[in-house]
């Protein structure tokens, strides 16, 4: 078989098919066939993860016994919270990369496996960003997903921030072939276990270019006093051809739905925010510009820091979410899999003699 130049980072190389999300000719992202801004307008993050895992969104036997399996490992083994302990470990991505690599987990089965996974994500984070801080860890609550994750990310409980919260979850979900899914699913091509693939794309996520530049973005922001600093700060970068954080997207080229949902989320919140203004200038300053739009990582930012979020838990905050889309594209890498292993073309020196 000949070989396929493509172009570098796999820009609109095909790669695989997928049944999980996709973005259609609207724009529109969809899960499973649904419109995520609308499921996130309208339904509970825990029965997205549910559609997401599953392809279908649950019955009420479903949705007890998935909360069930969620709720039954979302406690701490001691002997993990000694090891956390010792490492006071403060990169809050890093300590879950390496929790979830050596917790000793109970499931047998791999389909129990990954909810498992999945599961202990909120309380790995909560109880490794208050250990890092001289804090004791959280005692649990019996919640929903949302207000669950809103307390133990803010050690407060606050129903109608943790609605707000629900639908960021929502929309950081799932995004089809992203960098650590398909990290991911190379590591699963490889017919390697469950807790090794999803180690994999935790350690794609918390790059800058991919999520963690949520948490970057913040400080961006906080940077500018008024609109019109904001605004001269975007025509320096444009004059000197040098990028500016939040912009752009490989899939979206005019317009990023998610983040125009989140912006208008925290519209309803505090439309007159400091902070607001400042991106609303920015955002459009870039479009009269460059013609490039927001992503949502750059609405984001100040969704979680409105919500009263730490800026160290914004990637781990994503990471929560989208380990639900992690889990369907294991699966769906298993059901017809061919290891992945592309080709490359060598410019290195040859003929070299000792």
């Amino acid at each position: 078989m000949s070989e396929i130049e493509v172009p570098k980072g796999l820009n609109g190389v095909v790669v695989d098919e997928t049944a999980v999300a996709t973005t259609d000719d609207s724009g529109n992202l969809l899960y499973r066939g649904y419109r995520a801004v609308e499921l996130a307008e309208r339904v509970d993050a825990a029965d997205v993860a549910y559609l997401i895992v599953n392809d279908r969104l649950p019955s009420d036997s479903e949705r007890k016994e998935f909360a069930h399996k969620l709720k039954e490992h979302s406690g701490m083994d001691g002997k993990v919270s000694e090891v956390m302990k010792l490492l006071k470990e403060k990169d809050v991505m890093r300590n879950l990369r390496s929790i979830v690599s050596l917790y000793p987990y109970e499931s047998k089965d791999d389909s129990d496996l990954l909810l498992e996974i999945a599961a202990r994500f909120p309380r790995i984070i909560s109880d490794t960003f208050r250990i890092s801080r001289g804090q004791e860890p959280l005692e649990d609550v019996d919640a929903s997903f949302s207000e669950r994750l809103y307390y133990l990310f803010t050690g407060k409980k606050d129903a109608e921030k943790a609605r707000y919260l629900n639908k960021l979850l929502i929309l950081y979900m799932e995004h089809e072939f992203n960098a650590s899914t398909f990290a991911l699913r190379v590591t699963a091509s490889t017919l390697a276990d469950p807790v090794s693939s999803i180690v994999s794309a935790l350690a794609t996520l918390k790059g800058p270019l991919h999520g963690g530049a949520n948490a970057e973005i913040l400080d961006f922001f906080l940077g500018f006093k008024d609109e019109e600093e904001a605004r001269n700060y975007v025509d320096e970068k444009v004059a000197s051809k040098e990028k500016i954080m939040g912009f752009g997207h490989r899939v979206y080229k005019t317009r990023d739905p998610r983040a125009q949902f989140v912006k208008e989320e925290i519209r309803k919140m505090d439309k007159e925010a400091h902070i607001f203004k400042i991106a609303e200038a920015i955002e459009n300053r870039m479009w009269e510009k460059k013609k490039v739009p927001a992503n949502l990582d750059f609405y984001a930012a100040i969704y979680m820091h409105m919500l009263g979020i730490d800026q160290n838990l914004y990637t781990p905050l994503f990471a929560s979410s989208r380990v639900y889309g992690w889990i369907a594209h294991y699966n769906e890498q298993l059901e017809g899999n061919k290891i992945i292993r592309p080709s490359s073309r060598y410019v290195g020196k040859t003929g070299r003699e000792l």
